[in-house]
């Protein structure tokens, strides 16, 4: 068959344009973007697991009438702080027939303070009748205060197994306050309840209260830190993610970053724990992780291990 000289131009035309759009053909490369990477290393870190607690008096009483009576001068205020003997009330029996105050001061019952504290709500006034057995105020003992708190189930076996109650003395217990601020003082682990009630057991801390900042009834969310050794930490801001994974860049001995997916196994203020996905020695892109993609070259300064 012979071909024409306009169909010999139109097949080259087209095998040449088959030829510029090769798919195999390597395209041209992206210029290298400058980051900064991070050696990573092993080291300790804290982990904390918070709790919502409710803060007590390690002491706190009420203080009742001893018998039935009237009310003398009431020589305390409401929350005035009282040393033990301090005089709270003065009261004076009740009888059948009425006697002048000179001839009842032998009688008169003087009602003390059982130990140093601080004085609650006055529920009578001068001249009042109470009964026997009557509430007069509460006194609350506020130098150290108990924080109890609601562990659930699969946690308390947690710390059973690594023996809590023996290296109690390795975490790390703190208050955060109501207003979000943590309070001075560090704290230690008290008892823990012999019984479980709607799937958790009672745990308590101990806070020392020498300023008195703390008070009874107050509520707070108590930290258990617990230091992990060997740790591999990578920086949030060096991750990103992809549908429902996490990822990070790690850049080989010829300097290409390849994203690779890992598993973070507690989230801290800026830095991720990872369970695996990386290790020591790997070095990861740290700044400049929206400029890369999957096999580009990098540049960066000589990293430092952190």
């Amino acid at each position: 068959m012979t071909i024409s000289r306009p169909q010999a131009l139109m097949l080259l035309v087209i095998s040449l344009s088959l030829s510029a759009c090769d798919p195999y053909e390597e395209g041209p490369r992206r210029e290298a973007r400058h980051v900064t990477v991070e050696i990573l290393q092993p080291r300790a870190v804290t982990l904390s697991q918070p709790y919502v607690c409710r803060i007590n008096s390690h002491r706190h009483v009420e203080v009742r009438a001893p018998e039935a009576g009237y009310l003398g001068a009431i020589p305390i205020k409401e929350g005035q702080a009282v040393k033990e003997d301090d005089l709270l009330f003065r009261l004076r029996p009740r009888t059948d027939r009425e006697k002048t105050d000179a001839e009842d001061e032998d009688s008169i019952v003087s009602i003390k303070a059982p130990f140093d504290g601080v004085v609650d709500r006055i529920l009578y006034q001068q001249d009042s009748l109470v009964l026997k057995g009557e509430t007069l105020t509460t006194l609350f003992d506020n130098t150290v205060m108990w924080a109890y708190f609601n562990v659930p189930e699969a946690r308390y076996l947690e710390y059973k197994s690594a023996n809590i109650e023996q290296h109690k003395d390795d975490l790390k217990f703190e208050l955060v306050m109501a207003n979000g601020k943590k309070f001075d003082q560090p704290g230690k682990l008290g008892p823990i309840g012999t019984a479980f009630k709607a799937g958790s057991v009672a745990f308590r801390a101990d806070f020392p209260n020498p300023k008195g900042l703390l008070r009874h009834g107050q509520t707070g969310t108590v930290l258990i830190g617990q230091v992990v050794n060997d740790a591999i930490v990578v920086p949030q801001r060096a991750t990103f993610e992809d549908l429902d994974k996490r990822y990070v860049y790690v850049v080989d001995k010829d300097d290409v970053a390849h994203r690779r997916a890992i598993v973070v196994q507690n989230e801290l203020e800026d830095v991720f724990v990872v369970k695996t996905g990386v290790g020591p020695g790997d070095k990861i892109v740290v700044d400049g992780v929206r400029l890369v993609q999957d096999g580009d070259k990098v540049e960066y300064d000589d990293p430092q291990p952190k």
